[in-house]
């Protein structure tokens, strides 16, 4: 869905600009000042969205100079491109680069058209995840173009939501679900390949690991199972335990939970309990999208959610 078909909700506020002298910077990665190289054709739309762990604005941009200390004072910033290109600090950046920063930095860039990019300032520096290992700076990453794919739709589909939803507090208890996808998209995105690879003899300790792991999942019963707090109850970081999943398992750590929550509702689905519908089977173990819910349910046990559920209710 284009930034400008998004409509204001309850969860999702949004802004558009059609005059310059009207418009206003968003702050979410630091104030600018913005030029532009067509006035008559100015217009700047916007979608803002707070979440759990950060704000989050997807943004259609206009032809312009742009001169601003960009970053956050505290946490971790990022830019992901859905169609982009700028010449920034002499250099081009395109749609493939996903920007991360840490502190401020100073940028210079031409953006000849318009662009349309999300931007997201994290409260933590997410170094537990490994996406960047400096200090203060701005960096690109160019990702592969799979992860971009699957990394644009999820962000698509999550204002899509937030511009349909007028029950903030339906849309809170999605809140997590939500952004455990985005992290997964930006792990995918932005974990450097070193840091997927195990060093050698290390095997056994990553099988002890995943051994605990599986031991965490079960004490979680039917909770949805989110990263960081699987982390924390193993007292190591994301970015080792997606080592450890793809060391022993071959998959990322996000496949391997995903895996472990399609079968928790599968379990549920098949008790048949009186009441259960499979939309609420499905949003109680984390799965927000319930299209790729049912195409993913479907593609692992080679029948639809509902079938089970129907089969589970004649047992």
């Amino acid at each position: 869905m284009p930034v400008r078909r998004l409509k204001p909700s309850r969860v999702l506020g949004v802004e558009r600009f059609s005059d310059f002298d009207d418009f206003r910077a968003n702050e979410v990665l630091g104030l600018g000042i913005s030029t532009p190289l067509r006035p008559r054709e100015f217009s700047l739309s916007r979608a803002i969205l707070p979440l759990r762990d950060g704000l989050f604005v997807l943004q259609r941009s206009f032809a312009r100079r742009y001169e601003a200390e960009i970053g956050t004072d505290n946490g971790l910033g990022l830019v992901v491109p859905l169609t982009f290109h700028s010449i920034a600090n002499g250099h081009e950046v395109d749609s493939s680069m996903i920007a991360v920063m840490r502190g401020k930095t100073a940028v210079e860039a031409i953006e000849h058209h318009p662009n349309i990019y999300l931007m997201l300032r994290f409260n933590s520096d997410m170094r537990h995840r490994g996406w960047a290992d400096f200090d203060t700076s701005l960096a690109y990453v160019r990702a592969q173009d799979d992860p971009m794919t699957r990394l644009r739709a999820a962000i698509l589909e999550m204002f899509s939501l937030a511009s349909a939803s007028n029950d903030p507090r339906q849309f809170e208890a999605l809140n997590r679900p939500i952004q455990e996808t985005l992290l997964a998209g930006l792990d995918a995105a932005l974990l450097p390949s070193g840091a997927r690879s195990a060093r050698p003899g290390s095997f056994d300790k990553h099988r002890k690991l995943i051994a605990h792991l599986d031991d965490v999942v079960a004490l979680f019963g039917s909770k949805p199972l989110y990263s960081d707090d699987l982390s924390a109850a193993l007292g190591v970081s994301v970015r080792t335990l997606q080592t450890a999943t793809r060391a022993v398992h071959g998959v990322s750590l996000h496949h391997y939970l995903r895996l472990k929550r399609l079968w928790s509702t599968r379990i549920q689905l098949m008790t048949g309990s009186a009441g259960l519908s499979v939309k609420a089977a499905a949003l109680g173990n984390g799965f927000w999208h319930l299209g790729d819910f049912s195409r993913g349910y479907k593609m692992t046990f080679g029948e639809a959610p509902s079938e089970t559920l129907a089969r589970g209710r004649r047992l």
